[in-house]
């Protein structure tokens, strides 16, 4: 009798170890999804294990080449944690042969408060919708992870954000949210994120090394976060809507870094605008190395701050007009239209293509190795001021 009881206190061992419920057991190891034979034969089949049973350890679904029509809601997994994760990936490793294709929905890729969530080198295609979203992230998620994939978004020329390519919904905080090299198409935003409140911004964003193509009212679009990471991207876009903004940053603190980005609005009105972005004068907001050239013909800036944006530095960065001659009417490289407290521009090429010169506006080379905030300089609150040089070679 004693031996049947241990038999049978193991096995209900092994079954609560191995299991969230009687009839699913827990998720680890590599799984298959796709062809005949495979662990699963669709996505939704994997996500259905994963909502059933959880995960015991990290997960890991290869995608077999294809395209999956298929909407993918994905919701709280039992167990997930830094060390449990769970990846979707192509098992190739190329995000053109993996096609997650669905366009009757609000979003293809739907996630509702998913923690430690990866997608690898796939595609997530919303473009044949009339509205809606590639990819919609709702309630309170963290640790999201997007590597090598294309995100194609409505075609059709849409504003808000319920037209997002990529949308992080402002319901709830959201936290370590990260894009390296990716590819965003289409949309009315390349990335929207709503952020949960100023007083609860959402934080830990980090966008690096990725495309945005053919936004239509912006390329990226942060508003409620805390020291957002935006660097080595391209935004590109021949969107006629007046009032597009390549990069808009609305209610950004402490220390955002934007760094070494290249901005193309041909037809554009502002390269970056950032509204309400406070950082800490001990810690000051980076804008550096930023090639920025808008166009159009209407009114453009390459940099416009208004509101609150105090305490950043803009070093190294290139902006070039190549607006309309006709329209040269307030037209600025950079312009303040707020309380701009300590705005330090050092050592930047601001080149208007209409005026056929340039400025370089900053500080000498000297002072590059001196603290920032004693370089401020009170006039640039007003304008861009510096040393103008006529009939130079134009920038390529």
């Amino acid at each position: 009798m004693n031996k049947l009881n241990k038999m049978v206190t193991g096995l209900l061992l092994g079954l609560s170890l191995n299991s969230f419920s009687a009839d699913c057991p827990s998720l680890a190891g590599q799984y298959s999804i796709g062809k005949e034979g495979a662990d699963f034969s669709t996505i939704g089949d994997a996500v259905s294990a994963l909502r059933c049973g959880g995960v015991s350890g990290p997960v890991t679904f290869l995608l077999e080449g294809g395209t999956y029509n298929e909407r993918v809601a994905i919701s709280s997994i039992q167990g997930s944690s830094s060390f449990n994760t769970v990846t979707f990936e192509s098992k190739s490793g190329v995000n053109t042969e993996v096609i997650i294709s669905y366009t009757t929905a609000d979003a293809t890729l739907l996630l509702n408060g998913v923690s430690y969530v990866s997608f690898e080198n796939l595609t997530v295609d919303h473009k044949a919708a009339t509205y809606g979203n590639a990819a919609r992230i709702d309630g309170k998620s963290s640790n999201l992870h997007f590597k090598g994939v294309v995100f194609d978004g409505v075609e059709v020329a849409r504003t808000g954000s319920n037209s997002a390519t990529v949308y992080f919904s402002s319901t709830a905080p959201k936290t370590s949210m990260a894009f390296d090299d990716c590819e965003i198409n289409n949309g009315s935003v390349g990335i929207a994120k709503g952020g949960y409140t100023p007083e609860s911004p959402d934080s830990k964003t980090s966008i690096s090394g990725t495309l945005f193509f053919n936004q239509y009212e912006s390329g990226l679009a942060l508003v409620n976060e805390d020291a957002p990471v935006i660097s080595n991207n391209v935004v590109s876009s021949l969107s006629t809507y007046k009032g597009f903004k390549a990069i808009s940053l609305d209610n950004v603190t402490n220390n955002v870094v934007i760094s070494n980005n290249i901005v193309n609005a041909a037809n554009g009105s502002y390269g970056l605008a950032m509204n309400n972005c406070t950082a800490q004068a001990t810690s000051l907001g980076q804008i550096n190395n930023n090639s920025i050239s808008v166009g159009g013909t209407s009114e453009a800036y390459g940099v416009y701050l208004s509101g609150a944006t105090d305490n950043q530095v803009l070093n190294f960065n290139r902006v070039k007009l190549t607006i309309n001659g006709a329209q040269a009417s307030n037209q600025a490289f950079y312009k303040n239209a707020g309380s701009g407290n300590n705005i330090n521009m050092m050592n930047n090429i601001l080149y208007d293509l209409n005026s056929g010169g340039y400025t370089i506006i900053g500080n000498s080379y000297k002072d590059m190795f001196n603290q920032l905030p004693a370089q401020s300089n009170s006039s640039l609150s007003v304008s861009a001021n510096g040393i103008m040089i006529e009939k130079v070679t134009p920038i390529k």
